[in-house]
């Protein structure tokens, strides 16, 4: 397909159309998926050199310990996964998105930032090849500094723009847009705080009422498991905010597509005015043994699974997660939370929405999950 098969509009300045990329639009055709990368090098003074400082001791040296998580796995395992995410394409394949935290960060000086989006971006393109445009959402690493004011933010924000006007052929500003693929309507948002702007995912979302499904796409999960508030508005004093969102994207019956939490993870919702079902992507595959899962059966009773892990992340008190576990649990008909990592493809359809896995660097699925329609 030609790239005018795309429009791609709605972002901080306006709307765009006539985008154009590869791939068939249609009624029916798939989508590459990648989670978390945390793209890094096995050499720590590569990207991080400069990294000397951040909130306190503790914070900084458990960010240095990510560092050599990173240069394992991107050493032995990571750069396998991507091929064979690759090596899955097929004539159907429309585009790739990427869930966010494509790279590490933790830089300290904005030009090794950018260096380290673009040879992270250079990696994908170069195992996709030039026939599929990429999405790339914004996730907390891709901003993450040394401290606030090193140009990390700025950074982000530029190259986002340039990647969007490079892959689909218009000006982007900001990481909230909204993808038109043929009859659907990928709401693409930048979840970190002070953003995203709530007039402008509104104006988005009625701009796009006429969409056959309605994907929200954000690194940040929309349904909160064990993240605690590190979700889509789940932050003090956006309570009002999180739950008009929650009830517009209901009464769209929106999928929402994330990842962050580095767990794959389900969840299908019934709210009063519609449902929401979530699905969250991982490929952060930090120990071999993730790529051989084992899954537990699913059932709303797995709602709530994996709230220990808020605590990782300086998070509410417990009793304030349990709160937010609380509210959503009574709407909660499906739920499954598994510590696995791999790649997936998404496939539409007008009969089906589906997540295709495959674990770690698998060319074979072990797994469908229906997110619409009759498995």
């Amino acid at each position: 397909m030609t790239r005018r098969d795309f429009l791609l509009g709605g972002t901080l300045f306006g709307l765009f159309a006539g985008c154009e990329t590869s791939g068939k639009c249609g009624a029916s055709y798939s989508v590459a998926v990648l989670g978390d990368l945390h793209f890094d090098s096995p050499d720590p003074k590569r990207y991080h050199a400069d990294y000397t400082h951040s909130t306190t001791e503790k914070r900084y040296k458990a960010h240095c310990s990510e560092h050599v998580r990173n240069a394992e796995m991107w050493t032995a395992r990571m750069p396998s996964l991507v091929r064979a995410s690759a090596a899955c394409v097929r004539d159907d394949t429309a585009f790739v998105f990427q869930m966010g935290d494509l790279i590490q960060g933790d830089c300290g000086k904005a030009s090794t930032h950018r260096k380290m989006l673009d040879d992270a971006f250079a990696f994908l393109k170069g195992t996709y090849g030039e026939r599929l445009p990429i999405a790339v959402v914004t996730g907390n690493h891709d901003i993450r500094g040394d401290v606030v004011g090193d140009g990390a933010r700025e950074t982000l924000d530029d190259w986002m723009t340039r990647c969007v006007e490079q892959e689909f052929g218009v000006r982007e500003t900001g990481g909230t847009f909204l993808l038109r693929h043929g009859p659907d309507a990928y709401l693409v948002v930048d979840f970190n705080e002070p953003r995203p702007d709530f007039a402008l995912l509104k104006k988005l979302l009625a701009e796009s009422e006429d969409a056959r499904y309605t994907f929200i796409v954000s690194h940040g999960p929309v349904i909160p498991s064990g993240e605690s508030t590190w979700f889509l508005y789940g932050r003090n004093g956006k309570t009002a905010q999180r739950r008009e969102l929650r009830a517009l994207l209901a009464r769209r019956n929106a999928i929402a597509l994330s990842g962050h939490t580095h767990l794959l993870e389900y969840y299908d919702c019934a709210f009063p005015e519609g449902r929401i079902t979530q699905f969250v992507f991982n490929s952060v595959w930090a120990k071999p043994k993730w790529a051989n899962p084992k899954f537990p059966s699913g059932g709303a009773e797995n709602y709530g699974a994996s709230k220990g892990k808020g605590e990782r992340h300086g998070a509410v008190r417990p009793d304030e997660l349990q709160q937010l576990i609380d509210e959503y649990k009574p709407f909660v008909r499906d739920a499954l939370c598994c510590r696995t990592a791999g790649h997936y493809r998404l496939e539409v359809s007008d009969n089906r929405v589906a997540v295709v896995f495959y674990n770690g660097d698998a060319t074979k699925p072990i797994r469908t999950f229906t997110l619409r329609g009759k498995a």
